[in-house]
């Protein structure tokens, strides 16, 4: 029997299982040391209580500030996936503000970003909403992780035309994509 022809076939699932087993790994090192007790809405409510606690939140940027000593990132709070990722959808706990020490250019760090931010929460700051004066938690960070941009599904422009056909089969008609 040639083994040959088989081992392709008998690597590909390996690989897929070691690949896919990296990133709870890799959330569950990053996990250590950090105070699932402390929930966003908590320290919203008391500050106070949660100073210099570890905690790691999720969520999108929604604006990125470079400061003198470094770069404060304005994030909407959301769930996270059991591999630290942000959870798509409307629920979120609220705003906080994450410092960072260096310059983080906000070109890359722009809005709509998601971000994982692991940090120590070292007090408040006010700041408008609009009209409304809202106090934003802040994170000084010790880690972070900016996921890539996912790729959105193509739109389709729509049909301009009649046809007979449409519902079945029509010859004239070709999508027009754009990525």
């Amino acid at each position: 029997m040639n083994m040959r022809k088989y081992l392709p076939a008998g690597l590909i699932p390996a690989v897929l299982f070691l690949a896919s087993s990296c990133a709870p790994s890799l959330c569950t090192e990053l996990r250590q040391g950090v105070d699932e007790s402390a929930l966003l809405p908590m320290v919203i409510q008391n500050p106070q209580s949660y100073e210099g606690k570890r905690v790691m939140w999720t969520g999108l940027i929604l604006n990125t500030t470079p400061r003198r000593s470094g770069t404060a990132i304005e994030i909407l709070e959301k769930p996270r996936t059991k591999d630290c990722r942000p959870e798509s959808g409307d629920m979120t706990g609220g705003r906080f503000i994450a410092l960072h020490q260096r310059f983080l250019d906000p070109a890359i760090y722009s809005r709509g970003r998601e971000i994982t931010v692991i940090g120590t929460i070292s007090g408040t700051e006010a700041g408008p909403i609009g009209d409304y004066q809202y106090t934003y938690p802040v994170v000084s960070m010790t880690n972070h992780i900016l996921w890539p941009m996912t790729k959105k599904s193509y739109d389709y422009w729509p049909r301009t035309y009649y046809s007979p056909y449409y519902p079945f089969y029509d010859p004239f008609y070709h999508p027009l994509w754009r990525p």
